[in-house]
């Protein structure tokens, strides 16, 4: 593929390739970001691209990887609501932060496709739809999913809640 055809065919693309990934994100400029690998990546595949039978659809999915992985090694940020919070009730405040991070410590043993399915949906918001299309599942395997990572969440903050006492 040449630098025309590149032009012709993949530029284009890019403003339906950063919607996607701007959904996905929720971050303008990771999503410019990822795009520009996509780029780097399609141009560095220039050369294969003939032989692929939907570049759109090859370009999705490398897409939806590098989003999946923009995520999975996301840096853990502060909660605004917490911030918020901070000057008017220190103890709450600093039972939510503390709350918050045991449950990021949490998530962090999911398995992968839980950890990410709970991040996508109760993090960035995204719609059962979106995330059963990203990681190539049903929607109802995305709903079991979720609720089994919950339950274990749960079931292991009510041990950490209960300084392990058992309790009925």
């Amino acid at each position: 593929m040449t630098k025309e055809e590149f032009q012709k065919q993949i530029i284009p693309m890019g403003d339906k390739m950063y919607r996607i990934a701007f959904r996905l994100l929720g971050d303008s400029e990771a999503a410019k970001d990822v795009l520009q690998e996509l780029f780097l990546k399609l141009w560095e595949k220039r050369g294969e691209l003939d032989r692929i039978n939907s570049i759109d659809a090859f370009a999705c999915t490398v897409l939806k990887n590098k989003c999946l992985d923009k995520l999975r090694f996301q840096k853990a940020t502060v909660d605004v609501d917490v911030l918020k919070n901070l000057g008017t009730n220190p103890e709450a405040s600093f039972d939510q932060v503390e709350g918050i991070a045991e449950m990021r410590k949490l998530m962090q043993k999911l398995p992968e496709r839980q950890r990410v399915i709970m991040q996508m949906r109760d993090i960035d918001s995204c719609t059962f739809e979106e995330i059963a299309l990203l990681i190539d599942t049903t929607v109802n395997n995305v709903r079991v999913q979720l609720c089994i990572a919950r339950k274990w969440i749960k079931e292991e903050l009510m041990k950490v809640y209960n300084y392990g006492i058992q309790r009925d």
